[in-house]
């Protein structure tokens, strides 16, 4: 990945504030870590313990309390921080604290390479920061999410820069290719309608990746394109210009919908992903295999399959009687069927769990069988890879069963 990921961090502070509109600073300021965060330019390095056993502490000190004992011949760890002669690390198994730098072999990481691209989409904080510390072997490329698109072509920016700048250095030192995931909701009517306004967008879009040592973007179209959609692909064309020139990719991102163009598309990104995923009208599955096949079987006629990534929604949907449609984790969906006593079944026609109970209401959701049905179509249609989103809301299960067919 590129090294500049790690340095431009520093710069982090300077380009939020300047986003949000206040006066940046004569200089840029280094990046400081949050009072429980010491470091960042050691979280996500991989070290081999080199000592026979070492104990594992709470704190990085001598007298701090022990919390286990690591033996010489654990796995690789991962290093989440560091304090002097202090690593505070994360084993494959066991807790996780700090123990003294003697007794452990940084190594390095060996670059990712792109023959099948594995992409996750998560936010810079909670759950799917965890997933990353756990799975980012298995994955090859990362988009945080924070940043949205608005009409007139402004970017805004709704992340914690602390938790971007912890997930983009483990990123960087994990080697995954990073993109910055910009999601438009909405048409952007007045920049489309305005070269000026176009000029300085993408002017915007390439500091904004420049700034944050990404290795490209991934424009996320959150609606069905319609009538603007040939302005809006050249808008895309002309950004992956300038991001071409830089050694940068660009991606776009779009759903599934009758009279899209999904060529013009294609030819203005590296990589066109499409979004399996749809809210059903009623209770039903989110993303059914036939559709998602079909999906795959239309748009590879007229976009290589090699520059195709199929997007898959890793979580589930809650039709509760009477209210608001929710999102359910894996986990969440399989602790209320336990709770409710509700039978998980499964809908052979889509290829879904789902299960029901009170009165009428239905979860459907996606497990590690659901989608390793559609995983397989990755390598039926010879795709470029796979793209999760909603990270750390899926089957833990997952990681080691689906995800084989793409890792191999």
């Amino acid at each position: 990945m590129d090294r500049g990921a790690i340095i431009a961090v520093l710069s982090m502070l300077f380009y939020f504030t300047s986003l949000l509109g206040a006066p940046g600073p004569g200089a840029v300021q280094p990046l400081a870590a949050p009072a429980e965060q010491r470091t960042y330019e050691v979280v996500g390095q991989t070290a081999q313990v080199t000592a026979d056993a070492v104990t594992v502490r709470s704190a990085p000190a001598a007298d701090a309390q022990a919390l286990g004992v690591l033996k010489g011949d654990a796995r690789q760890v991962i290093i989440l921080d560091k304090d002097e002669s202090w690593y505070k690390i994360r084993p494959s198994s066991g807790p996780i604290g700090w123990v003294p730098a003697y007794a452990l072999r940084v190594t390095p990481v060996t670059p990712k390479q792109l023959d099948r691209i594995i992409l996750g989409y998560y936010d810079p904080g909670g759950p799917a920061y965890e997933t990353l510390l756990e799975h980012s072997a298995k994955l090859t490329a990362a988009a945080p999410l924070g940043w949205n698109l608005d009409s007139d072509g402004k970017l805004r920016a709704s992340f914690d820069p602390q938790e971007m700048g912890r997930s983009l250095y483990f990123a960087g030192n994990q080697e995954l290719f990073t993109f910055a995931h910009v999601r438009i909701p909405a048409p952007p009517t007045a920049l489309l309608a305005n070269a000026a306004l176009q000029e300085a967008s993408l002017d915007t879009l390439v500091a904004t990746v420049q700034e944050w040592g990404l290795r490209g973007i991934l424009i996320h179209v959150d609606y069905v394109p319609t009538w603007e959609q040939e302005e809006l692909f050249a808008f895309v064309a002309a950004l992956k210009s300038k991001m071409t020139a830089q050694g940068r990719y660009t991606l776009i991102s779009l759903p599934w919908a009758e009279g899209l163009d999904y060529a013009a598309a294609g030819q203005g990104a590296d990589y066109l992903v499409l979004q399996t995923s749809a809210v059903p009208a009623e209770p039903g599955p989110a993303a059914a295999l036939p559709a998602v096949e079909e999906m795959i079987t239309t748009v590879s006629q007229v976009v290589p399959g090699e520059r195709i990534i199929l997007g898959l929604s890793v979580s589930g949907l809650h039709w509760p009687r009477g209210g608001m449609l929710q999102a359910l984790s894996h986990g969440e969906a399989m602790g209320l069927a336990a709770r409710e006593g509700a039978k998980i079944r499964w809908d052979t026609a889509s290829q879904t769990p789902y299960f029901q109970y009170g009165n009428g209401q239905e979860v459907w959701f996606e497990n590690r069988y659901s989608l390793k049905h559609k995983l397989e179509l990755v390598a039926k249609f010879n795709l470029a890879g796979v793209a999760l989103a909603n990270l750390g809301q899926e089957d833990p299960a997952l990681w080691e069963t689906a995800l084989q067919l793409l890792i191999g």
